[in-house]
């Protein structure tokens, strides 16, 4: 055993053990002045609080670490101690540095230091907290448990510092914990991190003002789990009271498929080309997209929650609401291009023509419209352009009818003279003609006929064209006209050695129609079948028959010659076409023919039809309906 020296000097001699059991205590000791001005800051004050000595020596205790609901309460009882000199202890809350409240127990002792005549107040802070989170975990287990076990949502109970006093297996379930592992956790723990600071100020804010807050509020809330993942949230809070203590519960729904929808929705919506408005029943803006910050020139941020009239001319602002409304009484897709002449106005004030298509949406928050908004600039000044366009054409359309008019009947004038008069040389009635001579005057007579007969078309179709063809329809018999025009063309027919055969029924064949247009198709469809003909037959056949309601009349007209393509048959109806359009074709023709009898017809209330193979000929068919009186 070692001996002490008698020269050494007694344990602990020199040493200020009061200082030192102040300094060095378990508890946070503080020492202040009655008005609360602080002295004495001891280590454990400066972990348990957050503050270094130097930072809260001299400072206010009440401004410091007391809340601010608790500073007249503490101020009464701390004048009350002033005059007892016994030990006082209490609970209450404190904060911390960062923000955090935490429980406490104060004992508090007024104090005569030796040597002065000022008292001082010390006192010394314990952390209950753990105790509070205990007891009032138990008052909400006994009072609430079961309910809130069977609710769908997780609930998340949590008293005035934060702490987690209770929470049901779906909350647990949902951050991912095992059972009662949440219990005593501070809540922002159940929050990344980057949102911890701001939400204590968002809890001190609650419990200063308690009530019940709704979930949404389009806010985006994310949880954590214990992994470390996050997920979007909703989260509705709701005060409680039990037994005079205050809690505040949080119910927490997971939204991340919802999420997820809406991101799909938006991704969409980013798609279309054209601007999306989406509004509510009060014609609020819930949602745009980018192309509509394009075409209006504001930002999102600017359209969102105002009203949708914003994007309207100042002049249709005060009826459209009228029109809403009416829309959401009875809503429905209303399709682009109604009629209406709609226009947008811009952020800058100018105004563009618009086409918009309207779509109802039913969600669980209530009936939206989605608007599709294009902006038609372009196509009005396009469709300006061609309107203008159509005008010169019809000016120039008329001019050229007037002038074929004009001339048709001037040239027909002397033709008919020259074609006369060949005829009385041919008749040899101013005496005999050599045979050079007859065969040149026959070549000047059908000359003059084929120019005759060109002038005649371009006549019929100016009238056509201006919309004025003299037609007028009568009572007509098929038959004669038939024979008639079999009979001016037997001589073409032999000059080529065809056979013109011509089928007729036996009874006479009376339709409604205009006679001259209907020799002329009947001329039209003869003439070109012998033209394209160098050997066989030329048929013409007229049948009549009842179907249904309807006297169906038909002229046929079959040859044996070259055939026509298929991929002709279109052309062949278009005015000036000819097949064979080269400078030496073997076949005369100006290409109008066809086109003016296919107008006439369709003029006389039918159609001219064509089947045809190459080599083997074709058949034009006129095909004349009549609907059926009543009575007939």
């Amino acid at each position: 055993m070692l001996e002490k020296s008698r020269d050494a000097p007694a344990h602990g001699a020199g040493v200020n053990f009061e200082a030192l059991s102040l300094q060095e205590a378990l508890d946070a000791v503080i020492v202040m002045a009655p008005q609360g001005e602080i002295l004495h800051w001891n280590k454990r004050a400066e972990a348990f609080f957050g503050y270094s000595s130097a930072e809260a020596v001299g400072q206010n205790v009440y401004s410091l670490i007391v809340p601010p609901d608790l500073v007249a309460e503490e101020k009464r009882r701390l004048a009350a101690k002033l005059s007892d000199s016994s030990a006082t202890t209490f609970e209450s809350l404190r904060r911390r540095k960062d923000g955090t409240l935490v429980y406490v127990d104060v004992t508090s002792k007024v104090v005569l230091p030796d040597g002065s005549d000022h008292p001082v107040i010390i006192s010394s802070k314990k952390d209950v907290t753990s105790m509070h989170v205990a007891r009032e975990s138990k008052l909400v287990e006994a009072s609430f448990r079961d309910l809130l076990e069977s609710t769908p949502d997780g609930i998340v109970i949590a008293n005035v510092t934060g702490h987690i006093v209770f929470t049901n297996g779906h909350a647990e379930a949902l951050f991912a914990y095992g059972r009662r592992e949440l219990s005593g956790r501070s809540v922002e723990s159940l929050l990344p991190e980057r949102f911890r600071a701001a939400h204590l100020g968002h809890r001190a804010s609650f419990f200063s003002q308690p009530r019940s807050r709704s979930m949404g509020g389009g806010v985006a809330l994310f949880g954590l789990r214990k992994d470390g993942t996050e997920f979007p949230v909703e989260i509705s809070l709701s005060p409680l009271l039990l037994d005079g203590t205050s809690l505040v519960m949080s119910a927490v729904r997971d939204v991340s498929e919802r999420v997820r929808a809406e991101q799909k929705f938006r991704a969409l919506l980013e798609s279309a080309p054209d601007s999306i408005v989406i509004v509510d029943g009060q014609g609020k803006i819930e949602l745009v997209n980018s192309q509509t910050e394009t075409l209006f020139g504001y930002a999102r941020a600017e359209l969102l929650g105002q009203p949708v009239e914003i994007l309207l001319p100042r002049s249709l602002r005060a009826a459209h609401p009228s029109h809403r409304q009416r829309y959401f009484s009875n809503p429905g897709v209303r399709p682009m291009g109604v009629g209406l002449d709609l226009k947008g106005r811009r952020k800058d004030g100018s105004e563009f023509p618009v086409e918009i298509s309207l779509s109802p949406m039913h969600t669980g928050e209530g009936t939206f419209v989605s608007g599709a908004i294009r902006d038609i600039t372009d196509r009005k000044r396009s469709e300006h352009e061609l309107r203008e366009k159509n005008v010169q054409l019809e000016l120039a359309s008329r001019a050229k009818d007037k002038f074929l008019a004009t001339m048709s009947h001037e040239l027909r004038t002397p033709l008919n003279a020259i074609i006369g008069f060949t005829g009385l040389l041919l008749m040899r009635l101013s005496g005999p003609l050599a045979p050079d001579q007859e065969r040149q005057l026959q070549t000047v007579q059908t000359s003059g006929r084929h120019l005759l007969s060109l002038i005649n078309n371009l006549l019929d179709l100016a009238k056509i064209e201006s919309g004025s063809p003299d037609l007028p329809l009568e009572a007509t018999a098929c038959s004669p006209m038939i024979e008639s025009v079999v009979t001016q063309l037997r001589p073409l027919a032999e000059a080529k050695r065809l056979r013109l055969d011509l089928r007729l029924p036996s009874e006479d064949v009376l339709i409604q129609t205009n006679p001259r247009a209907f020799s002329q198709i009947v001329i039209n469809l003869a003439s070109n079948a012998i033209k394209f003909t160098d050997q066989g037959t030329v048929a013409i056949a007229l049948k009549q028959e009842k179907t249904n309601d309807h006297l169906r009349t038909e002229v046929t007209v079959r040859d044996s010659g070259i055939g026509i393509a298929p991929d002709d048959s279109e052309k062949l109806f278009q005015a000036f076409t000819q097949l064979d359009p080269t400078s030496n074709r073997r076949y005369e023709g100006t290409g109008l023919g066809l086109h003016l009898s296919q107008r006439l017809a369709a003029l006389l209330g039918g159609r001219i039809t064509l089947e045809s193979e190459i080599g083997k000929g074709s058949l034009f068919s006129l095909i004349l309906e009549e609907k059926l009186s009543a009575t007939a």
